[in-house]
């Protein structure tokens, strides 16, 4: 499943972001247009939202 979400800051690390989704089996992980853009399995998108939330990467 592909996911988007609009990043807080333009200064967010793509490095540092890959590294958070990796326990969830995130992968492909970019950056567009200030948007993150990763695919995850779908059980799992609920959790990879919560943690880049709660390290304030998106709204």
């Amino acid at each position: 499943m592909k996911v988007n979400y609009p990043l807080k800051s333009s200064a967010a690390n793509i490095k540092e972001i890959k590294e958070i989704l990796k326990p969830f089996g995130g992968r492909c992980a970019k950056i567009v247009d200030s948007t993150l853009e990763y695919q995850i399995k779908e059980e799992k998108k609920e959790e990879a939202y919560r943690m880049l939330k709660d390290k304030e990467y998106i709204d």
